[in-house]
């Protein structure tokens, strides 16, 4: 009798990124206004500091002493944003990396995708990745949610 084969990651493999993508029927505009401007991100994400230039930094205040720190690494503005992410109270080699991306869609609507990676370079393992993904989902679907409310 032949084992089915296990599909789940193996011990000794890297965690993978997270890679999310949904969409919506609001404008390119006003989605990038959602991931950029603090008063739309506190709507439906947490605290955070204005998008200043690529080397700026960038900081994600969740309360209770949950504070994110990271540095821009790279703005296009209505298209490309994305930081370092990395936990105040964490090691420093305990960095990983965010990236949104905003397409519009053909026929109208935008795609919204997330990638956070950098696990295994961060030292950092596949339950910390999937923690993150859990809470990356609720997050978009909050996102959507928002972005309905202004169509």
């Amino acid at each position: 009798m032949n084992d089915p084969v296990d599909a789940r990651p193996q011990a000794d493999e890297p965690p993978s990124p997270i890679d999310l993508t949904v969409e919506t029927e609001v404008a390119p505009e006003q989605v990038w206004a959602a991931l950029t401007e603090p008063r739309l991100i506190a709507e439906w994400f947490t605290d955070a500091t204005s998008v200043g230039r690529i080397g700026d930094a960038y900081r994600l205040d969740f309360g209770d002493a949950s504070v994110v720190e990271g540095v821009i690494t790279e703005l296009e503005p209505g298209r490309r944003f994305s930081y370092t992410w990395r936990w105040a109270d964490a090691e420093l080699h305990e960095e990983t990396h965010v990236a949104w991306s905003v397409q519009q869609r053909d026929g109208g609507g935008t795609s919204i995708r997330l990638v956070h990676d950098g696990w295994a370079e961060a030292g950092l393992d596949g339950s910390v990745r999937d923690d993150h993904e859990g809470y990356w989902t609720g997050y978009l679907e909050d996102l959507v949610a928002v972005l309905a409310g202004l169509s």
